[in-house]
């Protein structure tokens, strides 16, 4: 009997592992395909790349030269003036319209600047609120839409 129990029990554990190395391989290439089908959505969803906007530089402008601007700053017999030289950038299309409000824009420009005071020049930023200022007021003259900028070339105390 013994020679027949060893041989049942040899037939049953042969026969059990080659469905056990079946089981296996089954288990095996329905993990890989559930996982390399992403089949339970376990990867995380791939980001379409967002396109950078490119830099578009502003379309060239027509520079109209201000003309020189001297003012008397302070009283008239201290001597003291302020010279200003600048250039509006406009737009082609507008060039002539601004060109023939230029003497509006001295006029302007010319009031602002007899009022600012000798003091104002010792502040590290003020050319730049100079430039805000005046560049308002050229707005007031010939509107937003023929402006791009307002150049300074020159602002010297004396």
């Amino acid at each position: 009997m013994s020679d027949q129990a060893a041989e049942s029990e040899a037939k049953k554990g042969g026969s059990g592992v080659v469905p056990g190395i079946i089981l296996g391989l089954v288990a095996a290439i329905g993990g890989y395909a559930v996982v390399g089908l992403d089949l339970l959505h376990l990867r995380p969803e791939e980001e379409t790349p967002v396109e950078e906007p490119k830099y578009v530089a502003p379309a060239a402008g027509v520079f109209l030269d201000i003309p020189q601007i001297i003012v008397m700053n302070g009283p008239f017999l201290a001597g003291r003036h302020l010279r200003f030289r600048g250039v509006l950038e406009v737009r082609p299309e507008d060039a002539d319209k601004v060109a023939v409000l230029m003497p509006r824009v001295v006029d302007v420009l010319q009031t602002f600047l007899r009022s600012v005071k000798a003091e104002y020049f010792d502040y590290p930023d003020a050319i730049d609120q100079f430039r805000d200022h005046m560049r308002h007021r050229v707005v007031d003259v010939i509107g937003e839409e023929p402006l791009i900028d307002l150049l300074i070339l020159e602002l010297v105390p004396n």
